[in-house]
C-alpha cells in the first residue's frame, strides 16, 4: 500500500509538471511572463470621460470615449478579453471601434467594418486577443486604454451605457503561468446628456407612444418565450410558429473524450448519456437536452443525435457539451479543430443550423475529464479524492463514478486524467 501511494504521488507531480510545461509552450513558446496575479484579483473598467454632453456641439458631432482598465494588483499579464454590452440604438450611433490592447479576435470581435450590424442590433461585442508571446502587461499605477469608441448622439438624446460583471471577461496569466478569468470589481457606466434608461440585453427598443404589440394567442408558449412579440398576419393556427421562426432541429454529432482512444470493452461502457445546451447568440437564451445517448465506434469516436425544438434557424448558435465525467465544453463552429488536446477555445457562436438533420463533426477536439458524479461544474478535491479512494476497487459505485476512461477498472490512468484537468478547473459557459 505504501508503495502504491508513492507511485500515485510520483504520477501526480510528473503530470502537473507536464501540463504546466505544455501550457507554457503552447501559449508563450517557453517564455512565459510572470505577474503577481494569484487568481483572486479584480479588474476595474471605466469610461473616460464617464459623462458626455452633446447639447453644445450638436447631434452630428463625433464623441470619443475610451474604455480603460486597471487591475487590483500590479503588472497583470493580459491574454484576452470579452465585453458584450447593449446600447439604446435610438440614442447612439456607433461610428468606429479602435482596439488599443491586442487585436480583435478574427470573426468574433466587432470592428468598424461591422458598424451597420452593430447599430442595427444595438449591441457591441468587443472580443480582443493578445497574440504576442509576452502578452500585454497591465500596470496598477495608471489605467490602461483598452478600446476607443466614437459615436454620435442623434437628437441629443439622453441614455446610459452600462457594463457589469456578467458582460465582461478578462483572461490573464497567474504567477505560475496558468490562465484565469479576472472579474469586474464594479459596474462601468457612461452617462450621455445627463443619463437615461439603460439598455437591457436582448430587450426590445421601446418608443414612447408607439404601437402596442399583442402576442398571437395561437402560438405555443415556448414559441412566445423565444420570439416575444411575434405576430404574423394572418395569425397562425394549430400552434405553429411563424415562418423563419421556430424549427425542430436534429444535431447528428460526433464527439471525442479525453483518455478514450478506442471502443470500451463492453456494450455498457460503450454507451453514455451526454448533456447539451444550445445557446442562441441573438436572443441570449439556452435550450437544454440532458437525455441524449452516445455510443462509441472502434476508434473511440462517439456518435448520437440531439433534438432541439422551437429553434430560430435564422440565428447563430454555440453548443455546450458535457459528458458524465467531463467538463462542459463550449463549441462555436460546425467542425472545430485544435492543435493540442483541450486547447480549443471560442467566445461567440458561429454555428448555422437548418430545420431537420444537421451533421456536425466535433471529434476534432476533445472533451476533458474532471467533473465526476455528483457533478458541480468544477474539478475539485472531491473529484480527486473520489478517484484516489476507488483505485483498485471493482464495485459498481466506483466503476460508475471514477472509471473516467471507461476501460472497466479504476487505476492510476484515471487519476492522472483528473490531475491534468486541474488546469481547466471550471465548466465553460
Amino acid at each position: 500500500m505504501k508503495n502504491e501511494f508513492l507511485k500515485i504521488g510520483i504520477i501526480f507531480f510528473v503530470t502537473v509538471a507536464v501540463v504546466l510545461w505544455a501550457l507554457n509552450f503552447i501559449f508563450f513558446k517557453g517564455n512565459a511572463p510572470r505577474s503577481k496575479a494569484t487568481g483572486g484579483e479584480t479588474m476595474t473598467l471605466t469610461f473616460d470621460p464617464p459623462t458626455v454632453s452633446t447639447s453644445a456641439v450638436g447631434p452630428t458631432q463625433l464623441v470619443t470615449v475610451t474604455l480603460k482598465i486597471k487591475p487590483s494588483v500590479n503588472n497583470v499579464v493580459l491574454r484576452g478579453y470579452s465585453l458584450n454590452f447593449p446600447f439604446d440604438k435610438s440614442k447612439l450611433d456607433i461610428k468606429s471601434i479602435d482596439y488599443k490592447v491586442g487585436v480583435p479576435a478574427a470573426g468574433l470581435g466587432d470592428t468598424t467594418a461591422d458598424i451597420a450590424q452593430i447599430n442595427q442590433a444595438g449591441r457591441i461585442k468587443l472580443i480582443g486577443e493578445v497574440t504576442t508571446a509576452t502578452g500585454a502587461t497591465v500596470p496598477l499605477a495608471n489605467p490602461t486604454d483598452l478600446v476607443v469608441l466614437k459615436f454620435t448622439v442623434p437628437n441629443n438624446g439622453a441614455t446610459t451605457v452600462s457594463i457589469n460583471d456578467q458582460m465582461a471577461s478578462f483572461f490573464a496569466v497567474k504567477s505560475d503561468a496558468t490562465l484565469f478569468n479576472i472579474p469586474l470589481a464594479s459596474t462601468a457606466k457612461l452617462k450621455v446628456n445627463g443619463g437615461g434608461p439603460t439598455a437591457t440585453p436582448g430587450g426590445p427598443t421601446i418608443t414612447p407612444g408607439g404601437p402596442t404589440v399583442t402576442p398571437c394567442s395561437p402560438l405555443p408558449q415556448s414559441c412566445l418565450t423565444i420570439y416575444p412579440g411575434t405576430c404574423p398576419t394572418p395569425a397562425p393556427t394549430g400552434g405553429w410558429c411563424p415562418p423563419g421562426g421556430a424549427d425542430n432541429v436534429k444535431l447528428k454529432l460526433k464527439l471525442k473524450f479525453q483518455g478514450i482512444i478506442s471502443k470500451p470493452p463492453t456494450d455498457a461502457l460503450s454507451s453514455m448519456t451526454v448533456k447539451f445546451r444550445l445557446y442562441d447568440e441573438n436572443t441570449e437564451q439556452y435550450v437544454d437536452n440532458d437525455n441524449s445517448v452516445f455510443t462509441s465506434n472502434e476508434g473511440g469516436i462517439w456518435s448520437g443525435t440531439v433534438d432541439f425544438n422551437n429553434i430560430n434557424t435564422n440565428h447563430k448558435f454555440a453548443l455546450l457539451a458535457k459528458g458524465p465525467h467531463h467538463m462542459q465544453k463550449k463549441i462555436c463552429n460546425e467542425v472545430p479543430t485544435e492543435t493540442a488536446g483541450g486547447t480549443y477555445r471560442c467566445a461567440r457562436g458561429l454555428m448555422t443550423l437548418t430545420e431537420g438533420n444537421n451533421n456536425l463533426d466535433l471529434s476534432g477536439i476533445i472533451l476533458l475529464t474532471g467533473d465526476l458524479p455528483v457533478q458541480n461544474g468544477a474539478v475539485d478535491a472531491y473529484d480527486i479524492s473520489l478517484v484516489r479512494n476507488c483505485i483498485g476497487k471493482t464495485d459498481a459505485n466506483c466503476l460508475s463514478s471514477a472509471d473516467v476512461n471507461r476501460d472497466g477498472k479504476v487505476n492510476t490512468q484515471d487519476y492522472s486524467l483528473i490531475i491534468a484537468s486541474l488546469t481547466i478547473k471550471n465548466d465553460e459557459l
